[in-house]
């Protein structure tokens, strides 16, 4: 039955797209008909346990019960994609939750029996718990049906609340999913189910809890210093520690840069450049503060190498003696560079956002206005760290053709001469230093995504060039450098 099943699921999905109703009704059939396969094997190695066969009855009553009540739970479960699953699942997890209360409660109760049946009522309890655990399951592929892979019965009632928080008369909701994180999370938007419109109301973001909480942190920081920029958190859940956290934000319009640069709106990407210097120059003047920032750019590449080399074992430079002449292998130059970096560190610190890629930025073209998003990293360190994600995240665009790789080296450009004619504003007399060492870090740290040899090895090179270039500065004029930006952005 299962293979007829999941034949007739994979004919079906061929004729749908990923996001629409029919293939997520197509695969959560499937996903129910896998689910319920299984408890039907648990049912039947029950039936092979020769142990319960010469024991009485009376000594697994209570046993007996919690499988009946399996029984009656899976009399809900009723596959028909044209009729709605969502109560059917709440119920069945509801079930399967006191269904699980019931075992735990029962394994802390003190077991009299002899050895033999002790030993017997444990493999009892772990199989009651398997077939439980399956019927949570078949609950969440219940909700699935209806609303996507997003929604699970563990945020069901949290994504319902927001959903009632932002619409009139608890009307309908809907779930979509935007993507996966390189983590394994889900990103999903919050729209009303029977809205004229496709707009979206809110999006769902789940992580690991201490990320989301980070992420409440940061937009607490720009609320407080420059509001305009940061998405409303409208509720968030952090269980205990170990689980995943989750949180619904304020859906923020526009596109982001990166959209803009993929499609060649090179209009739009400029107007987006112009609005973001203006609001960068304003939040870095509302936010100075006179500690001295010390963001740790080796130290920070220096924990992100082992990730890199489990990508490329062999990018990066192991050393090399030439007629006498030694050149430091790549880890020998981070340590060089380290040892300066206080010495170079600006005289101020400002609010960064600390992931400020371009998936990071949105823009609203129509009010002319910018967001920022994922701020999960916002900290108050040195400004220059942002500048150099951000060119380094333009640069890395996998965008080959000469007319728009010159146009993401003007925004790189525009990017430089901001970013300096604020240095100098700000007595930063080390700021190209400074920047090269941020900008290794970021071209050696890229490499961990980029699965293109060719292009990482291009990326690992001007690392090593920066570094290379920093370690031969003179250590008691480092202010004198001058960073060459079209040698290291030009292909």
């Amino acid at each position: 039955m299962l293979e007829k099943v999941e034949v007739a699921v994979a004919m079906n999905v061929q004729k749908s797209r990923v996001d629409d109703q029919n293939f997520q009704q197509s695969k959560s059939v499937e996903r129910l008909a896998r689910l319920l396969d299984q408890l039907g094997q648990a049912c039947l190695e029950f039936t092979q346990i020769e142990a319960l066969r010469g024991s009485p009855d009376k000594h697994f009553d209570s046993d007996a019960r919690l499988i009946r009540r399996i029984r009656k739970s899976l009399s809900l479960v009723l596959i028909n994609p044209a009729d709605t699953n969502t109560r059917q699942g709440l119920k069945t997890g509801r079930r399967a939750a006191r269904l699980m209360a019931s075992l735990r409660e029962m394994g802390c109760q003190e077991d009299k029996s002899p050895a033999s049946l002790s030993n017997l009522r444990h493999v009892l309890h772990f199989q009651i718990g398997r077939m439980a655990h399956l019927l949570t399951e078949i609950a969440d592929a219940l909700l699935a049906a209806n609303f996507g892979p997003a929604v699970r019965l563990q945020n069901y009632k949290q994504l319902k609340n927001a959903a009632h928080t932002l619409t009139a008369d608890n009307e309908a909701f809907g779930v979509q999913r935007l993507a996966l994180t390189r983590s394994g999370s889900t990103i999903a938007a919050l729209k009303a189910e029977h809205s004229t419109s496709s707009e979206v109301m809110a999006v769902y973001k789940e992580g690991q809890a201490h990320k989301v909480l980070e992420e409440i942190s940061g937009v607490d920081q720009w609320k407080k210093v420059y509001p305009k920029v940061a998405p409303s958190v409208i509720s968030h859940h952090v269980g205990h520690e170990g689980e995943m956290g989750s949180m619904v934000i304020e859906h923020l319009p526009g596109r982001t840069l990166e959209s803009l640069l993929l499609n060649s709106q090179w209009d739009s990407a400029r107007l987006l450049l112009a609005k973001l210097t203006k609001t960068l120059s304003k939040i870095w003047k509302s936010s100075w503060t006179r500690e001295r920032a010390q963001p740790g750019y080796m130290q920070q590449l220096r924990q992100r190498m082992p990730e890199t080399q489990q990508t490329h074992p062999t990018l990066f430079s192991q050393g090399q003696t030439i007629c006498g002449l030694s050149r430091p292998d790549f880890s020998q130059l981070i340590g060089q560079v380290e040892s300066l970096e206080k010495q170079v560190a600006p005289p101020f610190s400002v609010l960064i956002h600390g992931d400020f890629n371009v998936d990071n930025l949105l823009y609203d073209e129509l009010q002319n206005r910018i967001y920022f998003i994922d701020l999960h990293r916002a900290s108050y360190s040195d400004y220059v760290q942002d500048i150099s994600v951000l060119m380094v995240s333009i640069y890395r665009l996998p965008v080959m053709d000469s007319g728009s790789r010159t146009e993401m080296m003007n925004l790189i450009s525009q990017l430089y001469r901001f970013a300096r004619r604020f240095a100098k504003t700000s007595n930063d007399k080390f700021f190209d230093v400074r920047l090269a060492i941020a900008l290794a870090r970021s071209f050696a740290t890229s490499t961990r995504f980029i699965y293109d040899r060719r292009f990482a090895k291009n990326l690992a090179f001007r690392a090593t060039y920066l570094l290379e270039a920093v370690t031969l500065l003179n250590p008691e004029k480092p202010e004198k450098y001058k960073l060459p930006l079209e040698e290291i952005f030009s292909d």
